[in-house]
């Protein structure tokens, strides 16, 4: 007889509900069947798309149901009864594909009562799960677009359409691989949820830990060691979480403390490891769920987006550094002591052979084979690589254990999709994406860089209600083709909104990654918010410069050409960084502040061209005015 008040509790970062007994059972169980029913499908079980997202569906729907209560007063230690409705009610409707679908096609791709009942079920569902897990405005922005495309016939002007008829609708995004079912989804049960899965395992294994541990080697004794450490361990963690905010809790739990203990303060230390946390999303070779969005909408493999966020997460991550260490200088703030500092040389010897499977990510991604195959390899070497010692070895309950939290993980970037998976089927089916092109380009009277604005500042209000993965398929399907008609390469346009996606993390007033620093460094998540959006400021400024000049994403480049581009991003963004922090060497004057600003613009707006060179000039004589030795200009003769 089981004793279910001894089962363990069933607990992950993310869902709010801790779950004991009979309930921890169950989910559990259909947690781990999720996993193990994606690494089947990407494996040896050949099912066709339409019946494995069904399942699929049907499993989220009831962990989302039973791990995510219906309003925050509702109970945290157990689901409500009406919780297992829904929950029976989610895995009735993706099973019911499943069985009657062999029928469906003999019937033509007829509807009946039943088919139509059980799709806007379905519908109806995913709303209310996205709601659980995500908030409000991603399925209100949904249910939007259903109304759209049930009542656009009355829009005025431009907007108007010839409506779509509630049978038609419920087929589209129910019975056929569009809407739920659609390439959203599809992209999640492959690419997102198996490197989730990846991420769990490394977890597991404590691989996670030897990468921290690499950065504090790496910078723990220089100036201002903490903060750098946090910036260096967060983005090379971030490789491989895909969440900006587990990153956080990840290794701020570790670096906010160091960096409040050398004297730091409490809103500074949250935001740098807010930013650099973020800052993961971006970092190859794993970026966080939009990256492979964005392979599959642009129709590039997934090494070619891999290979065009290599420069621009360096170039984020180098201003960071920058921020940090002239804040360390003009505060004295110095690094570690010897003894805190562990030798990179000891770490990689004792614990490198973790980091193994990274590195057959990253192979098997280079040498041609697909994603699916590289994280199956990747998750298979995880497992054995950690069989020597006892502290990192998956025997069968903690690898029972890794799948069920790799299931429970998945489910809120999964149910994200399945939502957005409506918006984009409306889109199809209305064709309202041309509409909002012939606006943006009417708005920006047909200049780009104006586009741009309008998109950034589009993609910063979505994030105020949305996850950053949501915000990039909105904006991609509705914004970014008016971007690539008007001129930018399809690869940096769809970069350009991942990239705004990506820094709703950091941009107030929802900020997530801010808050859950918040909690960490004692600090209000709004100061912590607008400190990382000043010190990030940089980064909003990297994303227009890879339109403008793509060879930054390695598109169409030269040697020649891309070393150009590279000087002029670097003085632009190194001038920005020693005007706000007011400090190098010495004070930065307001009269060298404004002229290094100056600077900036001149090298940013006219790279290639005798515009940009006079910015290089003037950034360049600036440097060694401040630069020069203590006394220097009082040997000076006038």
């Amino acid at each position: 007889m089981i004793q279910f008040s001894r089962l363990p509790i069933l607990e992950s970062d993310g869902i709010p509900r801790r779950l004991t007994g009979l309930p921890a059972l169950l989910v559990g169980g259909l947690a781990l069947g999720f996993a193990v029913f994606v690494l089947l499908i990407n494996s040896v079980l050949l099912v066709d798309i339409l019946r494995r997202s069904a399942v699929l569906m049907g499993m989220l729907l009831a962990l989302a149901f039973l791990l995510f209560p219906a309003w925050s007063g509702a109970p945290r230690d157990r689901p409500s009864w009406y919780d297992w409705i829904l929950a029976a009610a989610g895995l009735a409707t993706g099973l019911y594909i499943v069985f009657i679908y062999d029928d469906f096609i003999s019937r033509h791709m007829r509807m009946t009562t039943a088919d139509f009942w059980f799709g806007a079920v379905a519908i109806g569902l995913c709303l209310e799960a996205g709601r659980r897990c995500l908030g409000l405005w991603l399925s209100l922005l949904a249910v939007l677009f259903l109304c759209y495309a049930l009542f656009g016939q009355a829009m005025p002007g431009p907007l108007a359409h010839f409506g779509v008829r509630p049978e038609r609708l419920v087929l589209r995004l129910y019975m056929v691989s569009e809407g739920l079912f659609g390439a959203t989804f599809q992209v999640a049960q492959t690419f997102i949820a198996l490197f989730i899965l990846f991420g769990t395992f490394l977890a597991a294994t404590g691989t996670t830990e030897v990468l921290t541990r690499i950065g504090l080697a790496v910078s723990g004794r220089y100036a201002g060691g903490p903060a750098k450490v946090a910036a260096v361990a967060s983005g090379i963690t971030g490789m491989i979480s895909g969440t900006a905010a587990a990153n956080v809790a990840t290794t701020g739990t570790m670096t906010i403390p160091m960096m409040k203990r050398v004297g730091f303060s409490a809103p500074f230390a949250g935001a740098v490891e807010a930013i650099a946390s973020t800052g993961g999303l971006i970092m190859p070779p794993i970026m966080g769920a939009a990256a492979f969005l964005i392979a599959d909408f642009v129709g590039v493999p997934y090494l070619t987006v891999m290979a065009a966020a290599v420069i621009p997460a360096l170039l984020y991550y180098i201003t960071l550094l920058g921020v940090i260490h002239l804040r360390s200088v003009k505060q004295g703030i110095r690094g570690l002591p010897a003894a805190d500092i562990p030798g990179l040389g000891a770490v990689l010897l004792r614990e490198g052979y973790l980091l193994i499977p990274i590195g057959i990510l990253i192979y098997c991604l280079i040498i041609g084979y697909t994603p699916n195959f590289a994280a199956m390899v990747s998750i298979a070497a995880t497992i054995v690589v950690a069989l020597p010692k006892a502290a990192t070895r998956l025997g069968p309950r903690r690898l029972l254990a890794t799948l069920v939290r790799g299931g429970m993980a998945a489910v809120s970037v999964c149910i994200a999709c399945l939502v957005a998976g409506i918006i984009v089927g409306v889109v199809s089916m209305t064709g309202v994406a041309q509409v909002f092109t012939s606006y943006i380009e009417v708005f920006s009277g047909g200049l780009l860089l104006a586009a741009l604005g309008l998109t950034g500042v589009a993609a910063i209000l979505m994030s105020c209600a949305l996850p950053a993965t949501a915000v990039y398929i909105v904006v991609a399907v509705t914004i970014a083709p008016a971007l690539i008609g008007m001129g930018a390469e399809p690869l940096a346009a769809h970069f350009f909104v991942f990239w705004f996606g990506v820094l709703s993390n950091i941009t107030p007033p929802v900020a997530i990654a801010c808050f859950t620093a918040a909690g960490i460094a004692g600090a209000g998540a709004g100061q912590i918010g607008f400190l990382a959006l000043r010190m990030a400021l940089p980064a909003f400024a990297i994303a227009p410069i890879l339109v403008f000049y793509p060879d930054l994403l390695l598109i169409d480049w030269t040697l020649a050409g891309l070393a150009i581009t590279l000087v002029h991003t670097v003085a632009g963004l190194a001038a920005y960084v020693i005007a706000t922090e007011g400090h190098l060497r010495r004070r930065v004057t307001w009269p060298e502040r404004l002229a290094l600003l100056a600077g900036c613009v001149l090298c940013l707006v006219g790279m290639h061209g005798a515009v940009g060179l006079a910015g290089l000039a003037l950034v360049a004589a600036l440097l060694l005015w401040l630069l020069r030795p203590p006394g220097w200009s009082a040997t000076v003769r006038p």
